[in-house]
């Protein structure tokens, strides 16, 4: 009986083994099948070189330099301990370093794990003199993205960094994959899908554990394309050289199509190193001051008031008003920079002397909504939509803004300070520099761009728009910049030139009691049919006419001197 009952239960565990079997290898064969060949196909990632970055010139500003890296293959490796120790001794780096980066960077048994990128020939080739007792290391070539310019061209074209997981959910859909390098700033991140080309790859066979059998299949890399920026690359280290480290930012600009043909931003950073000191700088080298940085206009805003006083018809070119060096306006007192007054002033020697009192007249004569709506008419208050990121959009204060942001009404004195560029009113670096071409082409707006071509083909259209400005209008006021700089009490004599006539107008801000004031010099050469205007900028740089008007006339005559 007991014989019995033992055959019967191992007949129905056999029964029961044959169906698993079937149910496995028939009906759910084709599904682990597939499953098995998917799991044995490794897919191994190989990065496009990066496409160059030229100036208007076709000088190299961003390349591609060789370099060396050290890289270690786990499932060929002996004792990794052991040839990390030997590693550490030959490049003259911590074991520790070297160990991170192994944790790091590892993704496969069969995948090169790179240790160390950017090492010497000369390291290079002692490694190799002594790989065969190093199982598993590799020496190969890396390209390694070279910044020939260092920090004059930094906040321009940016630099490459190892993509984020924020970055990566955002581009996976587009052929991103973890790890890539990716532009972080500048022309670098606006340019980055052309420049980063198509990445190639192998298809790896692996047993089953994880080590590589075979090649399956190889797609060489595609080179990214090339780049060419309106940049030119003596002009801007010039520029550069000229803030000698001095806060501030300036720009350079083709005014009868947009083309910058400089754009610091000053201090700045090396792209090719750390940039963890550059994070920690409490002077903030990492921001774009052309771009980003928000700064009170203040006497430049003059070319403004002009515009709007004159094309609404509250004065005009032969207007005058006396000054005797303050104005009252209710209850309160509003003093010209020349507390002894200027006596009587013309429309012309008010932009020359930068007259607070007269534009104070002219202000109230407009009024404020006036001023704020051609203001925004030369484009301030948004963004050019230069082709880097971050671009701020300033500020124009206005009645409405007061009212709902302070809680106030809109009083006379504000319209008086918002007429020399006081008050709220914040502008960048690029608005103003947008603002001055308009003046020098007579009237057109036009749209600032850093991108010249990409390849070989023209790929910039060039925005523009007709601003319908009365050309006797605009007429007097290049004449009052033009005397800013050639009349003996002009506030911008100092960038009286030889070499090339400068029209301009210099700014100088007050922000705060025993603190050295900003300064502004903008202004276009030459003053008949002009070719290059600029906004130079210094934070506490102090009077406009001084440190920035010298800046400016140097480049200028760089300019002229070298390009035209």
């Amino acid at each position: 009986m007991r014989t019995k009952i033992l055959q019967i239960f191992f007949t129905i565990l056999f029964i029961l083994t044959g169906v698993w079997l079937y149910y496995l290898q028939i009906i759910k064969g084709p599904f682990y099948n597939n499953l098995s060949s998917r799991n044995s196909i490794r897919l191994l990632n190989i990065n496009a070189p990066r496409g160059n970055i030229y100036d208007r010139q076709g000088k190299i500003i961003a390349g591609n330099t060789l370099s060396f890296g050290v890289f270690i293959v786990p499932q060929e490796a002996g004792d990794i301990d052991a040839e990390m120790e030997e590693l550490s001794g030959i490049l003259g780096v911590s074991k520790s370093l070297l160990e991170r980066n192994y944790k790091r960077n590892r993704s496969a048994p069969f995948a090169p794990c790179e240790l160390i990128r950017g090492i010497s020939k000369k390291d290079a080739i002692s490694i190799e003199e002594t790989i065969f007792g190093m199982p598993g290391v590799l020496v190969k070539e890396a390209p390694f993205r070279n910044y020939y310019y260092k920090e004059a061209f930094s906040h321009a074209i940016g630099y490459i960094g190892e993509i984020g997981s924020l970055e990566l959910e955002l581009l996976k859909p587009y052929g991103y994959s973890i790890k890539d390098l990716i532009g972080k700033d500048g022309v670098e991140r606006f340019c980055d899908r052309i420049l980063r080309g198509k990445n190639g790859g192998m298809q790896i066979q692996v047993d089953n554990r994880g080590r590589q059998v075979k090649i399956m299949s190889y797609r060489k890399p595609k080179s990214g394309r090339d780049v060419y920026l309106t940049l030119d690359a003596g002009l801007q280290k010039e520029v550069y050289d000229l803030f000698d480290g001095r806060k501030g930012a300036a720009v350079f600009m083709d005014p009868r199509n947009g083309e910058i043909l400089s754009l610091v931003s000053s201090p700045s950073y090396d792209p090719n190193g750390s940039l963890l000191d550059a994070l920690r700088n409490k002077e903030s080298p990492l921001l774009n001051r052309a771009i980003m940085g928000v700064y009170p206009p203040g006497s430049i805003f003059k070319i403004i008031t002009s515009m709007a006083a004159l094309e609404s018809k509250k004065i005009r070119p032969d207007t005058g008003f006396v000054c005797a060096g303050k104005i009252r306006i209710g209850k309160d007192e509003l003093n010209c920079w020349n507390r002894d007054g200027h006596g009587y002033v013309d429309f012309e020697k008010a932009i020359a002397w930068s007259c607070n009192v007269y534009f104070c007249h002219a202000g109230l004569l407009t009024g404020a909504d006036k001023i704020s709506e051609y203001a925004g008419l030369f484009g301030l208050g948004k963004k050019s939509g230069v082709e880097l990121f971050g671009e701020s959009s300033g500020f124009i204060p206005s009645r409405e803004w007061k009212r709902v942001e302070k809680k106030e009404a809109w009083y006379p004195g504000d319209t008086a300070n918002f007429a020399i560029g006081q008050g709220n009113l914040l502008v960048t670096p690029l608005q103003i520099t947008r603002v001055v071409a308009a003046i020098a082409n007579s009237g057109t707006l036009v749209r600032p761009h850093i991108l010249k071509r990409i390849g070989s083909a023209d790929t910039v259209n060039f925005k523009t728009e007709n601003l319908k400005l009365a050309k006797e209008n605009i007429d007097a006021v290049k004449a009052g910049m033009r005397l800013v700089v050639e009349d003996i009490d002009g506030t911008g004599n100092r960038a009286a030139s030889g070499v090339v006539s400068i029209s301009a107008k210099t700014g100088t801000v007050q922000v705060g009691l025993g603190i050295i004031p900003h300064g502004w010099f903008v202004g276009f050469a030459p003053s008949e049919n002009p070719k290059i205007c600029f906004a130079v900028f210094l934070e506490n740089g102090g009077s406009g006419g001084d440190a920035p008007a010298e800046i400016a006339k140097q480049a200028v005559e760089y300019w002229f001197k070298n390009k035209q």
